[in-house]
């Protein structure tokens, strides 16, 4: 029996053979080039020729690395990360810790003693202390790649390079060469610089000895020595590290070629996104042309009052497209989503709006308020700034009612228009039935009587959140007549997300088409839009306030021990296997929930995977290789219990 796996980098392209003993019967290394296709192909004709064996021979391929599914022929692909930590258990099976840097990003991986992925971080963002780096910087100083871990153990002065940036960091070092800084020096500072990096992911993760390395930086000694000194411990590395993952991905082939079961999907009805029948679940009309319309921006804005104005709410969505437009009145370090309305704004996209409402929901939004009003530039315009409470007590109910009876004040002097108690109380019985048709329909849904995926369930929702309700609510009573009894079977990873608003909800179809399904969400324009109900009284105004301050919160509200059991035992009700947090880019509130999820999430041993995104999905093949490397360890997890 043989087996083959591949590992397809941004700089090299690795294959080894192995037969049914695990004994390695050949290791290639060449360079990828310009076509990873053409690579994988040369390679697997190379292993072939050498060892005198044909096509059918070969029982089992997996490919991995970046340009794994570039190789047509292989049977299957996996992450690079389940490659190396079942590549590193091969030579070392005391290893506990695994750093791989690689062509293009560097991982740290926490094993068991069988090789299993128990939790990893990545830099995959860009180049910063990975081989491309070290190869940029080797042509600044003239040197041979290979010479730069030998000449750097003779440098003595303390040479500092502040920037991992490969742009910026090789103009610190032309700068120091100007300096007539020796190269021996500034190849040590360049070290010292890739093992600090280095160092804060293993902190991230946790140090536990043994520690392997692994990928071809892993053959540069002076990289070695200065994450040995930081780490106080001897690092394991193989005769060669940077065939690691290839074979990872051999053994891995090993053990499907001995399986020998290859059990399709089952399911009663397809639930991809791409087909006809999914593509008809989202399209409906949110619109109502005989109302204008107001906009908003946070769900805790009370779309009650705006309806009971006589207005359609619409939450404002950003531009698909990137634009710098925004950049010129925001700081860099701001949420995207803010970017993305502002750029929506500037390109004169929400013109027939009659009016914003924000929400003081955080330092984004407020940002997002005093940007806009200087976009209008003295205009007459209704832009209108909420506050709103960070406790859940009946002070800050009280609070938020004053706070809404201003709102309702200001609406009816702007626009010369009265709101009665009934008019607020009729818009209430509209969302309340909308919002109770939401409920039965994702009661179905969670049962398995809805043939539908995550992606497109969330999708619905999605553009529910600025559907006329009386629409959506007959559209959902539509499609639960259509939809039910048609069952998914499928046995795959059932997962639960929250965390962000989540604006693109190609995302949700990554995870699922990496083969999971999207149980449950608690996402603010998602599922968590449409819960709880509003009592009707003599008080509207109060009773709508109760409903905001009270319901399911979000990471700005006081009490993050509240919403992690909540999600616990959503996830526990629902036999959900492991969640994904997603957040967006200096999400401030979020990101700061992040240490204590992680923490509660491991002391419960709940899988648990962190996803920061950017608001247009401009990382998409970093976001498929986590999410990829989350579900192969969760499957082999869940086959280990």
């Amino acid at each position: 029996m043989y087996t083959i796996g591949i590992d397809i980098g941004s700089m090299s392209t690795n294959g080894v053979l192995i037969n049914e003993k695990k004994e390695i019967l050949l290791s290639i290394i060449i360079p990828t080039g310009a076509s990873s296709k053409k690579a994988a192909d040369k390679i697997f004709q190379q292993i072939l020729t050498e060892h005198k064996l044909s096509e059918r021979d070969i029982n089992y391929i997996v490919a991995t690395g970046y340009g794994r599914i570039k190789v047509p022929f292989a049977n299957e692909v996996v992450t690079e990360i389940t490659c190396h930590a079942k590549g590193a258990n091969y030579y070392f099976p005391k290893a506990r810790t695994i750093i791989d840097i690689g062509g293009q990003d560097s991982k740290v991986i926490k094993v068991d003693a069988n090789g299993n992925v128990l939790d990893f971080v990545m830099n995959d963002k860009c180049a910063a202390g990975t081989g491309r780096f070290l190869e940029v910087m080797a042509r600044t100083l003239e040197i041979d790649l290979e010479e730069m871990g030998p000449i750097s153990l003779n440098g003595k002065e303390s040479v500092s390079v502040s920037s991992l940036c490969t742009v910026f960091a090789e103009s610190e070092v032309v700068s120091l060469i100007g300096a007539d800084h020796r190269t021996a020096d500034i190849c040590r500072g360049l070290h010292i610089s890739i093992a600090k990096r280095i160092t804060a992911q293993l902190k991230r993760i946790g140090l536990e000895e043994e520690i392997v390395m692994t990928g071809g930086v892993a053959k540069n000694i002076g990289v070695v020595a200065e994450l040995e000194k930081n780490l106080g411990c001897k690092i394991k590395i193989s005769e060669e590290p940077q065939i690691n993952g290839a074979l990872g991905a051999a053994l891995i082939a090993l053990e499907k070629a001995q399986a020998k079961t290859h059990t399709p999907a089952s399911m009663s009805v397809s639930v991809s996104g791409s087909t006809r029948d999914d593509a008809s679940i989202t399209e409906f009309s949110v619109d109502d042309h005989t109302l204008p319309k107001i906009g908003y921006f946070c769900s805790y804005t009370p779309v009650e009052l705006i309806r009971a104005a006589g207005f359609h709410p619409v939450r404002i969505k950003g531009s698909e497209q990137e634009s710098s437009a925004a950049n010129e009145m925001l700081c860099s370090n701001i949420c995207s989503y803010i970017k993305a309305v502002v750029d929506q704004k500037i390109n004169g996209k929400l013109e027939d709006f009659k009016g914003m409402v924000f929400v003081n929901s955080c330092d984004g939004m407020r940002r997002l308020y005093d940007a806009w009003v200087k976009l209008d530039n003295g205009k007459k315009s209704f832009n209108y700034i909420l506050d709103i409470p960070k406790n859940t007590d009946d002070a800050a109910v009280f609070y938020y009612a004053n706070l809404l009876k201003n709102f309702k004040e200001k609406l009816e002097t702007f626009f010369a228009l009265k709101i009665n108690p009934d008019d607020i109380n009729q818009s209430i019985t509209l969302y309340n039935a909308v919002r109770e048709k939401v409920r039965m329909f994702l009661q179905k849904y969670w049962s398995g009587y809805l043939g539908q995926s995550g992606y497109e369930i969330f999708s619905l929702l999605k553009k529910g959140v600025n559907a006329v309700p009386e629409k959506f609510q007959s559209y959902l009573t539509h499609l639960m007549k259509q939809r039910e009894g048609i069952c998914d079977t499928r046995n795959v990873p059932r997962l639960f997300i929250w965390g962000s608003i989540m604006e693109n909800e190609k995302i949700m179809k990554i995870i699922e088409d990496a083969g999971s399904k999207v149980i449950a969400e608690d996402l603010c324009n998602g599922s968590r839009y449409f819960d709880a109900q509003i009592h009707i009284s003599d008080d509207p105004i109060l009773s709508i306030a109760r409903r905001y301050i009270l319901r399911s919160p979000c990471s700005r509200m006081v009490n993050i021990f509240d919403r992690m059991n909540n999600v616990l035992t959503t996830m526990q009700e629902k036999s959900i296997h492991g969640a994904i947090y997603h957040t967006l880019k200096f999400c401030d509130h979020n990101l700061l929930d992040y240490p204590i999820i992680k923490k509660t999430f491991h002391e419960k041993n709940i899988p648990l995977l962190h996803l920061t995104c950017d608001y247009s999905l401009s990382s998409e093949g970093q976001i498929k290789t986590r999410v990829e490397a989350f579900l192969e360890q969760l499957t082999r997890t869940s086959r280990k219990e």
